[in-house]
């Protein structure tokens, strides 16, 4: 997985900072009430260690909450899943079946991409870009590098480089296109089918 650009994260690292502050004076008061005559060894690193446990259960899952998202700690779109569907390029009016599968945690994100049915390549995302375009609506933006499977794939295709710029909608439908290093390019249509 790599990191990824989304809108701001300053609201949910505040947030964050705030819920660590409030977790290290109540840890330190308790260990105050027992006279333990070194506190300051717990003091000293309970708002960073808090920070960086509430910040990895924030990044695996809290961020996903319904509740957290609604009083605006985050907004970064939910673009995880697996979308099936084609892949029609201006290259000989080609369609081929294609699998585009999406991991995402809130700090990092990989996009793998198979085309189906010969499986003549795979490519996997390099850098992206997930931004709310509004109604709910999500845009993906990724760059990606392309493998071929020699001895299937056409003789005339190499291993390359491309991007592609899709538009998720809340009911699970892709629709973008793609362009890559060899000059191709085209229109990805696909359906969420899972998780």
């Amino acid at each position: 997985m790599h990191a990824y650009a989304t809108g701001s994260r300053t609201e949910a690292y505040s947030f964050l900072a705030v819920i660590a502050v409030v977790l290290a004076i109540v840890v330190n008061a308790g260990v105050d009430a027992t006279g333990f005559d070194y506190g300051w060894i717990v003091s000293a690193p309970s708002v960073g260690g808090f920070f960086v446990i509430l910040l990895r259960v924030f990044d695996t899952a809290a961020w996903r909450w319904h509740w957290v998202r609604r009083v605006g700690v985050t907004s970064t779109p939910i673009v995880e899943g697996i979308y099936e569907g084609t892949l029609r390029s201006t290259y000989q009016g080609v369609e081929m079946p294609v699998r585009l599968k999406v991991e995402q945690r809130w700090l990092r994100i990989i996009i793998r991409f198979q085309v189906l049915d010969p499986q003549t390549s795979e490519s996997r995302s390099a850098a992206a870009a997930v931004t709310d375009e509004g109604h709910h609506d999500a845009r993906l933006i990724y760059t990606y590098s392309n493998q071929i499977r020699h001895g299937i794939a056409d003789d005339d295709m190499n291993d390359h480089d491309g991007a592609a710029d899709v538009v998720l909608t809340p009911d699970g439908h892709i629709r973008g296109r793609y362009f890559n290093a060899r000059g191709r390019q085209g229109v990805l249509e696909l359906t969420r089918v899972g998780s």
